[in-house]
């Protein structure tokens, strides 16, 4: 057997081998097929030529129906947050890995955080998100007019050549079981990224960096894509809380269709997304912050043990001060200055991957949904029709 030179040792350290998980992070796609991402990409600006198309041509599906326009816009913007989210995902993975935030295991050997990404794209590719599509294309069908319809009057208000009309025609309402079908696909790669981003603060040992820029340890880009991910329920949270505002104070009759058929809707599904906002945010998140705490333990019995020396050398400075020579004493003074600055420096350790102003974006985000939930519920209803009966007397 031959045995290698110390200049094939040399670059054998030096060049990192070929499963290191950042060369696989290059090929890494949420989406894999590039004519999908690349679709997924027109989808907002379509959706905006689309109502400007209705508007132009003078059907008014979208245009003149306010409720619709503002639907259509908030999944373009939906969309839209969905695709930063897919492009942050492998940045983000290539950051923690750069900046040496968790351990890695000796060169040579199958690194854990390449078995982390081979179970991370096959669950991106499940056959299971199908069934989250079909779900999201039913409920966008039900939540069309003439389902709403019969929800309430127990009857389909078209014949069956109405029907199509309405679904095919002029409304084009088979648009809604589409973005249904599209939403759901979305919605699943969107629920795998937050277990995944999860998974890191479990599988790995996290090593907090107490003077990174960022005051998070370095980890603020997770907690960006944690924000991010809760901005993709935040965006039709507020959508639901501004018409569930309307349906409930404003008495256009024009608007009185979506109270008939739509105004508890708007409310259960309200309170659903805040909740999943939340969790959605804060659970993957605070599996990172277990790992940092967890790593911050590690760091805070070194700075114990750095205490302790410190005081050893004062103490002996205070008790020796007669004998030390000065020279001596002045090295000791410098040692316990430099521990005293490199304590400084680390005793502040940042055991969430997010600061105060991350979670200031969070909660302000939220106010919309919560005022509009408390704002809409019966006892503030009656109180308000109560002071403007008052007002009017």
């Amino acid at each position: 057997m031959s045995r290698k030179t110390p200049s094939q040792e040399k670059e054998k350290t030096s060049n990192p081998p070929e499963n290191i998980p950042v060369a696989r992070l290059e090929g890494f796609h949420v989406l894999q097929s590039a004519r999908v991402r690349a679709i997924m990409s027109w989808i907002p600006g379509l959706l905006m030529l689309l109502v400007i198309a209705d508007w132009l041509v003078g059907a008014g599906t979208f245009s003149r129906d306010v409720f619709r326009m503002t639907g259509v816009l908030t999944v373009a913007l939906v969309v839209l947050a969905i695709q930063v989210l897919f492009e942050s995902v492998p940045q983000v993975l290539e950051t923690i890995l750069r900046r040496e935030l968790i351990e890695q295991v000796p060169e040579g050997s199958e690194t854990p955080f390449n078995e982390y990404l081979n179970q991370f794209q096959a669950a991106l590719r499940s056959r299971v998100q199908w069934i989250a599509a079909g779900l999201c294309a039913a409920g966008g069908l039900f939540a069309t007019y003439p389902l709403q319809y019969y929800m309430q009057a127990h009857q389909f208000p078209y014949g069956w050549s109405g029907m199509v009309l309405y679904y095919f025609g002029g409304q084009a309402a088979v648009v809604d079981p589409v973005l249904g079908l599209i939403i759901g696909l979305l919605a699943w790669r969107v629920g795998v990224i937050a277990y995944f981003i999860g998974l890191i603060g479990e599988r790995f040992n996290l090593k907090i960096q107490p003077s990174h820029s960022d005051r998070c340890g370095g980890f603020r880009p997770v907690g960006n894509l944690g924000f991010n991910l809760a901005a993709i329920i935040l965006i039709p949270s507020i959508f639901l809380a501004v018409w569930g505002f309307i349906t409930t104070f404003f008495k256009d009759p024009a608007l009185q269709i979506y109270v008939a058929l739509w105004g508890g809707l708007f409310r259960q599904m309200l309170v659903l997304l805040a909740c999943l906002s939340l969790f959605i945010f804060f659970q993957p998140l605070y599996k990172i912050h277990l790992g940092m705490e967890k790593n911050a333990e590690t760091i805070r019995a070194e700075l114990d043990g750095l205490s302790s020396e410190i005081e050893k050398l004062s103490y002996t400075l205070r008790s020796q001060a007669v004998t030390v020579s000065p020279q001596e004493g002045e090295e000791t003074l410098k040692s316990i200055e430099f521990m005293k600055k490199v304590y400084g420096e680390n005793s502040q350790i940042p055991t969430w991957p997010f600061d105060w102003k991350t979670v200031l974006s969070f909660s302000s985000a939220q106010v919309v949904p919560i005022l509009s939930l408390v704002g809409t519920s019966g006892p503030v209803v009656d109180l308000v029709k109560g002071i403007l009966l008052q007002s009017a007397k």
